[in-house]
């Protein structure tokens, strides 16, 4: 059932090394791409990144300079170390992606077009999670290092996020687990 997949549906992070296929990934995007989308722009990109390939281990250097310039703490051996746990968990994810949203010819329609693209990950983690596989969505770091044009996308392109993606190392939490506000404390009834 939907409702229980998205009630047990977790963020992943940790995985093994076992290799997410291409044609799973593949399953993926299609699920993505069936998200709603106002004035059926399908304004979703997507740039997936091999695991062992140069343009990953590019980004992954760029996340790390990054890191090491924007980190808040003054301390040498703590922005080296935050640097190369941002840089080696790119490196480390069995598949690794980028999603962004094309802008609309005005702002009404950029946000729609963001707002589909959201709707287009969480409709990818639900199908990766009805797979078994893991998905940790990021908009730290790897979005904020400006990646975009290396990677191949369009300056204009906005990034919605960044996707660790692979099979769960540890069991994830169960549902009865965790909370969520009850629906009337986030639900103004008029």
């Amino acid at each position: 059932m939907v409702l229980d997949a998205i009630r047990a549906r977790r963020t992943t992070r940790e995985f093994t090394d076992a290799e997410v296929s291409d044609s799973d990934l593949e399953l993926l995007i299609e699920a993505a791409t069936w998200a709603p989308n106002h004035r059926a722009t399908e304004p979703w990109r997507f740039i997936v990144l091999a695991r062992e390939g140069e343009m990953r281990r590019k980004v992954a250097q760029i996340v790390y300079d990054w890191t090491y310039e924007n980190v808040k703490n003054p301390n040498p051996e703590r922005r080296e170390a935050s640097s190369t746990d941002a840089k080696q968990e790119i490196l480390d994810a069995p598949a690794f992606m980028y999603v962004y949203s094309v802008q609309g010819n005005n702002d009404e329609v950029t946000q729609e077009n963001y707002a589909a693209t959201a709707c287009a990950v969480q409709n990818l983690m639900l199908a990766a999670h009805s797979m078994g596989i893991g998905v940790g969505w990021s908009t730290g770091r790897p979005c904020l290092a400006n990646v975009g044009t290396a990677i191949g996308a369009e300056p204009d392109w906005d990034i919605v996020g960044a996707l660790y993606i692979g099979y769960p190392a540890k069991i994830q939490h169960r549902q009865s687990e965790a909370q969520r506000k009850p629906v009337n404390d986030v639900t103004i009834w008029s």
